[in-house]
């Protein structure tokens, strides 16, 4: 392999380590909220249990997705400082704003943390949850952002040797691509945590626990995953459209198709869904509408067609997938009897955690490979944006890997820990959890 093929392979799977940490840090702040809501509201102990239990697995992948997300950011320098060096005079605002979100996140995670029990009213110790989830969303958000630049730049001019010679950050910041990619990246975030979660009480009814407390955690995973596959499935078409305008040939690679086309059928995983102009129609808005092929572009700035068409194929798959399991497992959960039928739901939703992580990872694949060769599209190449100190990336890949898997493995270890039953004669704290 190249110097650039290890740059990429290593970027993609710290990337990829990053996002699992990232799904739960902006998911799961919000179920924690919801759950303590519900708990006050309801004057029901489990839901605060849950509260309890999820807040403490959370610090800890808050604490590593912090690191993580360092270490990403420090891999772009590293990487691509010829990217880099035009991101920091062009995009640098979000990441300015992202610090100060980061900063009322972990403040007010401290304060919620340990403030349990110290109000009289328990919903001021709830309203400390609120900063939580809405700075960790747009944290989210702003990075987000950055990815929207490269895929929709804006705000900025090069001169003729490429130094940047005008910035707008604002408008580089809030570009085109903005409001679909950052809905559909936090919608996306959600379904993971929420069948993530849905998974592991699945996993917990299916081992024989029939407690009220994993029910009901169960039954809040599956509404709250259901409504959120519903919005990115909302979402993600708005997504494609708005790729198929701006970078058509992205949007031609991830629906394979080859020949510009009016009134393009829908082709998935090689089979044509007959309903004539399909495709035409959620690209442009009309059945007849042209729908621009790969035969358009020159083959050279052709992504991996093959890669691209079929993460998408599967993204879309998943994602009915999910809103599919989630729905019937939620229709089952309400019937008597069934009892049959319920085990397999459970069997499903248990297959759904790590399918909906799968997906998040599946859209990236979509967006980031999709875009090849553009680093930002039609003004830098990924080759362009590499380092030049390309001898060093190979031993840089195997540093990051094992890296990587040690810190995966002491993550593992002490969330098994943190959760494991305390043994016998230990005194339990009033309120603690395992659940």
């Amino acid at each position: 392999m190249t110097p650039l093929d290890y740059g990429r392979i290593l970027f993609a799977f710290t990337l990829a380590v990053h996002s699992l940490f990232l799904i739960m840090g902006i998911g799961l702040a919000l179920f924690i909220s919801v759950a303590e809501f519900l708990g006050i509201r309801r004057k029901n102990e489990d839901y605060l249990r849950m509260a309890r239990s999820w807040s403490r697995g959370f610090v800890v992948l808050f604490a590593v997705g912090a690191g993580t997300g360092v270490s990403v950011a420090v891999e772009l320098y590293l990487l691509w400082p010829t990217f880099m060096a035009v991101a920091s005079e062009v995009i640098i605002l979000p990441f300015f704003i992202e610090v100060f979100a980061f900063f009322v996140e972990a403040i007010f995670l401290g304060i919620y943390m340990y403030s349990w029990d110290r109000f009289k009213d328990p919903w001021r110790h709830w309203l400390a949850s609120v900063p939580i989830v809405v700075a960790s969303a747009f944290s989210g958000f702003l990075i987000t952002t950055v990815n929207a630049f490269m895929n929709a730049p804006t705000g900025f001019t090069l001169t003729p040797t490429g130094q940047v010679a005008t910035v707008d950050p604002l408008a580089a910041m809030f570009n085109a691509a903005v409001p679909t990619e950052t809905t559909h990246v936090l919608t996306a975030c959600y379904v993971g945590a929420a069948f993530m979660l849905a998974a592991l009480y699945a996993w917990k009814r299916l081992r024989g626990d029939t407690s009220e407390y994993a029910r009901r955690a169960y039954h809040l995973a599956l509404y709250v995953g259901f409504v959120a596959a519903v919005l990115a499935a909302i979402g993600g078409s708005l997504s494609a459209s708005f790729v198929a305008a701006s970078q058509p040939e992205k949007f031609a690679a991830m629906e394979g198709l080859y020949r510009t086309t009016a009134s393009a059928p829908e082709v998935f995983f090689g089979v044509t869904i007959p309903i004539p102009g399909l495709l035409s129609f959620l690209a442009t808005g009309s059945w007849t509408g042209v729908v621009t092929g790969l035969d358009a572009f020159p083959a050279s700035t052709w992504p991996d067609v093959g890669l691209v068409h079929t993460a998408f194929n599967v993204l879309v798959t998943i994602g009915i997938v999910l809103v599919v399991v989630s729905l019937g497992a939620i229709v089952l959960e309400r019937l008597k009897g069934h009892d049959r039928l319920r085990r397999v739901a459970l069997y499903a939703v248990l297959v759904a955690g790590p399918l909906a992580y799968l997906n998040f990872l599946l859209g990236w694949i979509v967006t980031e490979v999709g875009r090849q060769p553009w680093i930002i599209q039609d003004v830098m190449s990924v080759e362009k944006g590499f380092t030049t100190a390309g001898d060093a990336v190979p031993g840089l890949f195997y540093g990051f890997v094992v890296f990587y898997a040690a810190l995966l493995a002491m993550t593992v270890l002490v969330l098994r820990r943190l959760y494991a039953p305390p043994p016998r004669g230990t005194r339990v704290l009033p309120g603690a959890s395992h659940g």
